[in-house]
């Protein structure tokens, strides 16, 4: 009978449809006696038992059983991207060529100008040196058609006249002959 009666007392802890761990009813904790306080022995109360660890299960490795897919044909499309990607390595390849060549040329371009600049600040001096205005006052004084002041004569310049402006009449077409004709329309209305 006491073992019919301890078996029905367990109760079990079931995850789905199979018990795991069973535990026994405890009968609730009695105070300790004055008798045991007195003697100094700590109260104990009943410790619960651990949860065993649940371990995962293993599986067997096992090798996927590859199955290889026959050689079909060629896509058209690829075909045509691979030839799309090697034309435009090509058309890179002339390019980066073609730019190395261009800055060669302007590294020797920009050398001859800096020599053809010193050469036109040389021949400037020497056109001025030719225009010396000494030999040209020499001149016009030798042959008596510029006469030099005296220090007691006295000379008028007269200012008296309009100022006149020449015009260029070969422009007859675009923008200049345009530009020419509203400026006469302009100057006529005002006048």
């Amino acid at each position: 009978m006491a073992r019919e009666r301890r078996n029905s007392s367990r109760r079990y802890r079931t995850y789905g449809s199979v018990a795991y761990q069973p535990e026994f009813e405890q009968e609730p904790v009695r105070a300790p006696s004055r008798r045991g306080q007195q003697a100094g022995n700590p109260v104990r109360r009943p410790q619960q038992p651990r949860r065993p660890q649940i371990r995962p299960r293993r599986q067997p490795v096992v090798r996927p059983s590859i199955q290889v897919r026959p050689q079909s044909a060629v896509a058209p499309f690829a075909v045509v991207g691979i030839f799309a990607v090697l034309v435009c390595t090509l058309l890179l390849v002339v390019s980066s060529a073609k730019l190395a060549v261009l800055n060669n040329d302007i590294v020797d371009l920009r050398s001859s100008l800096a020599s053809l600049q010193d050469e036109g600040q040389r021949l400037q001096a020497k056109y001025e040196l030719i225009f010396d205005l000494e030999a040209i006052e020499k001149q016009f004084l030798s042959n008596g058609s510029m006469v030099r002041a005296g220090a007691g004569q006295t000379v008028y310049l007269d200012l008296s006249a309009e100022d006149s402006v020449v015009y260029y009449d070969g422009a007859k077409e675009g923008l200049s002959a345009l530009l020419q004709r509203a400026e006469n329309y302009l100057s006529n209305l005002l006048s």
